[in-house]
C-alpha cells in the first residue's frame, strides 16, 4: 500500500543541504514545467528529502508562492511512491527541490498527469545515473 503522508523529516530544513542543492555538486533536470534539482545524499531512512520553491520574480505576493508551494507539495505528497519505490531499489537517497517554471498558473487537476511523468522522467534520470556510477574505471 502507497504511503501517501509527507512527514516533517522528508522536508529538507537544513541551510547546508539547501546551499549544496544550489551549488556546482547539484544536478537538475527541465520536465514539463518542472525543474528538479538534486544532490545525491549519504543513505538516511527517508530516501527523499524534499524542498518546494516558489520565485519571488514571477510571483509577487506571499499568497500566490504559498499556494504555489502548496499545490507543489500535495502533488509530490500523492504522486512520491514511484520515486521512493525506484530509490529504495537502487539503494539510493538524495535531496530535492521541486520548482514550477511554467508560464501558466498553476493547477492542481491540470497538472496531476504531468507531474507524475515528470516524477518518472526523474527516476529514471536517477536510474541511469547511478548504472554509470557503479561500472569501474579500467
Amino acid at each position: 500500500m502507497a504511503n501517501f503522508s509527507l512527514q516533517k523529516s522528508e522536508i529538507v530544513r537544513a541551510q547546508k543541504l539547501i546551499d549544496s542543492l544550489f551549488g556546482k555538486s547539484s544536478r537538475s533536470m527541465v520536465a514539463y514545467s518542472f525543474r528538479f534539482s538534486w544532490v545525491m545524499l549519504e543513505p538516511t531512512p527517508n530516501p527523499c528529502a524534499v524542498l518546494f520553491i516558489s520565485s519571488k520574480k514571477k510571483l509577487k505576493t506571499a499568497v500566490e508562492r504559498n499556494r504555489r508551494k502548496r499545490l507543489l507539495r500535495e502533488l509530490y505528497r500523492l504522486n512520491k511512491s514511484s520515486l521512493v519505490d525506484s530509490l529504495q531499489a537502487n539503494a539510493q537517497c538524495i535531496a530535492l527541490s521541486i520548482n514550477y517554471v511554467g508560464a501558466e498558473p498553476l493547477e492542481f487537476h491540470t497538472h496531476q498527469s504531468n507531474f507524475s511523468k515528470a516524477l518518472s522522467k526523474l527516476s529514471l534520470e536517477l536510474k541511469k545515473n547511478n548504472t554509470s556510477s557503479l561500472h569501474p574505471a579500467h
